[in-house]
């Protein structure tokens, strides 16, 4: 057999199953988003600890929020922080909004130390970096943020922000 017989041949061997499991973590994470709309959390925990190790930001989120606020399952509030870090940072190029609900929550959870230690200033830069994402919303969060830092620190975490926001989207 040729070279390219033996590629061709290996190429359509393995299509199918690669398809097919494209295909099974799309129908999983659908049945997640149902279950977990439906509030059926043990439902949609199962298929979402399926899918988010494999690196999807929609499962991380969703399963972030569960630990976050005990949803079918006991708190925990460092695995939801890690999660919701991950989402915020990805989210952006599968579903805009939940990027900006999970950049949010993760400016509340450094503003409040909820799974992080507390802190102003990356509080700040992720309302600023949900600011970015969509300018017509979180004005009002943002600035009541920044009334809680020095107006020395403000431009710097902006350009911080501004930084992981290009990151974000290149991503």
């Amino acid at each position: 057999m040729t070279k390219l017989l033996k590629i061709i041949i290996t190429v359509l061997l393995i299509s199918p199953k690669v398809l097919m499991s494209a295909d099974m973590s799309g129908y999983l994470l659908s049945k997640a988003i149902k279950e977990f709309n439906n509030k059926n959390y043990e439902s949609a925990y199962k298929s979402l600890t399926n899918i988010a190790p494999a690196g999807n930001p929609v499962a991380n989120y969703l399963l972030g929020q569960m630990y976050l606020k005990g949803l079918g399952i006991e708190p925990n509030y460092k695995i939801a922080y890690d999660m919701i870090l991950y989402s915020s940072q990805k989210l952006f190029g599968h579903d805009k909004s939940l990027a900006i609900e999970s950049q949010i929550t993760l400016s509340n959870m450094y503003a409040n130390g909820i799974g992080t230690d507390t802190d102003k200033s990356k509080s700040y830069m992720w309302a600023y970096i949900a600011y970015k994402t969509s300018e017509n919303i979180h004005l009002t969060y943002l600035e009541s943020l920044q009334s809680t830092l020095p107006p020395e620190d403000i431009k710097n975490i902006e350009s911080k922000g501004l930084k992981l926001f290009r990151k974000i989207i290149k991503d």
